[in-house]
């Protein structure tokens, strides 16, 4: 193996260099399923598994090894090796948790271009793809949508949604695909670069697994059709993997999901900045867009400028903002009082050695 090939240099010696222990490996881990890991080193890949002063240590599980990250292994030659430390992210893909959870749950760590993919047909969705654009740019990784199965539609509507993103997703690549006919691939290959980093995201049925069969040249993941009455596919994928294309690309390849949470909306702006040129040409510096006179968004929405849909995927995500921020303030307050317990039961049993030391002199 050669950790060159998987993005180690100078910066990333120099992070596991603070280790300050000459028995660890620098690693990267490769797949995740649940608590097990497995993770490249210079002499092979190895299973894994992380520390079980990192388990106590970790207050969230955010903190824990995810597909992407460099990590500092303890080999063990009769075993799984330890994952004793992870080194600090340069950043990393993160939603809201699930069933109600307002912990960060990150998707996968170091990543340089990040694809997010939608099936041209019923899956076409452009508010949730606003949804998606705006995590990765909160990240300040590069999003490129990929809109696959171009061949299931008739060219005229291919052209006429790939106009439509690249309008105002500004900055933003917006590519039609087909990893059947091969529709547009010599374009995304144009993208990518030996030793970089992506992550490839979008819902159940959209095609990451067979493009990423199509990039590799041959059938490494399952794929499944997706059902006919509504265009749903099935979870063929269900842990996160990093596979080294031909090319030298370092592709990760996710489950999909079915819901997407932002887990912060600092980016919103920069996803909509068509929407934040228009504000800038109302009368007031503060306008709401509801009832203020001489409102440039409300005159854009009349006239066709600003479509109806793209005005309401704003509206719910600030929203969302709004709601999210008051999850936070919960979520320092557990962290706090995780902290404040584990505290206090260090000193009571410091306080009882005390004691019972006292009792025996």
């Amino acid at each position: 193996m050669n950790l060159l090939a998987y993005g180690w240099d100078d910066k990333w010696q120099a992070a596991f260099a603070t280790c300050g222990n000459a028995d660890l490996l620098p690693a990267r881990v490769t797949t995740m399923y649940a608590d097990r890991y497995e993770v490249v080193t210079e002499e092979n890949i190895v299973k894994a598994h992380i520390s079980g002063r990192m388990r106590y240590d970790n207050l969230y599980s955010a903190k824990n090894p995810r597909v992407g990250d460099w990590v500092a292994l303890q080999p063990n030659p009769h075993g799984a090796a330890t994952i004793i430390d992870v080194l600090p992210r340069v950043n990393c893909l993160e939603r809201q948790g699930v069933f109600g959870s307002v912990e960060a749950q990150v998707i996968a760590a170091n990543i340089d271009k990040c694809l997010l993919l939608q099936a041209l047909g019923r899956d076409f969705n452009p508010s949730r793809l606003d949804r998606y654009v705006t995590m990765v740019w909160n990240t300040g990784i590069t999003p490129v949508v990929l809109l696959t199965k171009a061949d299931t539609v008739p060219i005229e509507e291919v052209t006429k949604n790939v106009k439509l993103l690249a309008g105002y997703l500004s900055g933003v690549d917006v590519l039609a695909i087909s990893a059947l006919t091969g529709y547009g691939i010599d374009k995304l290959l144009s993208l990518l670069a030996p030793k970089m980093t992506v992550a490839a995201l979008g819902s159940s049925g959209v095609g990451k697994s067979t493009l990423l069969n199509h990039l590799m040249g041959g059938d490494v993941m399952v794929t499944a059709e997706v059902r006919g009455d509504d265009q749903r596919g099935r979870h063929t994928t269900t842990h996160r993997q990093m596979f080294m294309l031909p090319t030298g690309t370092l592709y990760i390849d996710t489950p999909g999901m079915r819901e997407l949470g932002l887990f912060s909306y600092d980016a919103l702006d920069e996803t909509f900045k068509d929407i934040q040129a228009i504000a800038t040409r109302c009368r007031f510096t503060d306008c709401t867009h509801t009832r203020e006179p001489d409102c440039a968004v409300r005159a854009a929405l009349r006239n066709g400028e600003l479509p109806r849909q793209r005005w309401e995927s704003y509206l719910k995500l600030k929203q969302e903002e709004h709601f999210h921020e008051r999850r936070q303030i919960l979520l320092a307050k557990q962290i706090s009082n995780t902290r404040k317990k584990r505290q206090k039961v260090h000193y009571n049993d410091y306080k009882r050695g005390a004691d019972r030391k006292a009792e025996l002199e």
